[in-house]
């Protein structure tokens, strides 16, 4: 399995190659980010918001987050969520889109694992990112052990880590037959950080 790493959101569409299981796309940065962020992790504010809502609502994202962030903020991360569900329901012609937006200061997810989805748009505004092994890399055999704590890679391999800002589209289990998903974690880390996934759903009900 291939991973695709671009500057054009267009390449997402590469997701759909059988050999590829991850596309990583670096987003340009302007610093806009940066000092609501820091406002944010500084206050030590807790966003927790999860959502679904029907593809191409935009006003959705904005009132599901204006209680929680600053006007900044707002309007950076809605400019940003808004394109990832224009993309995502042009690109795999979902119905509807979840968002979760979350602050952290500790994994939320510590053990690796596949998420159980069709795919899932992972995207670190501010700090560390998710933590991946590539498929080739992953020994299989470790998940039969589940008091097992070592990462499940292959001896002399590395874990790789997405960029904050980068947009990382990751196959998950449901995804096919073929593939049982992309293996991840959340970074081992105590820094703080903002973490979106967005989520396709075919369902319309």
């Amino acid at each position: 399995m291939q991973q695709v790493c671009s500057r054009q959101l267009a390449d997402l569409a590469e997701i759909y190659r059988d050999d590829v299981e991850l596309v990583s796309v670096e987003r340009p940065t302007d610093g806009t980010n940066s000092g609501w962020c820091t406002q944010l992790f500084e206050r030590r504010q807790v966003v927790q918001r999860q959502w679904n809502q029907k593809a191409g609502d935009l006003m959705a994202i904005r009132n599901s987050l204006e209680a929680d962030l600053p006007a900044e903020g707002l309007d950076a991360l809605c400019t940003e969520l808004e394109l990832a569900s224009d993309v995502l329901t042009e690109l795999l012609g979902c119905a509807r889109i979840g968002f979760r937006v979350v602050t952290l200061n500790r994994p939320m997810c510590p053990r690796f694992h596949v998420d159980q989805v069709q795919a899932r748009l992972l995207i670190t505004i501010r700090g560390p990112g998710t933590e991946w092994i590539p498929s080739n890399h992953v020994d299989r055999s470790a998940f039969a052990d589940r008091n097992n704590q070592q990462p499940p890679i292959q001896t002399g391999e590395r874990i790789k880590q997405f960029e904050a800002g980068h947009w990382a589209l990751l196959k998950g289990g449901a995804w096919n037959d073929d593939f049982r998903g992309v293996v991840h974690r959340s970074p081992q880390s105590d820094r703080p950080r903002l973490l979106v996934s967005v989520d396709p759903i075919a369902d319309a009900a």
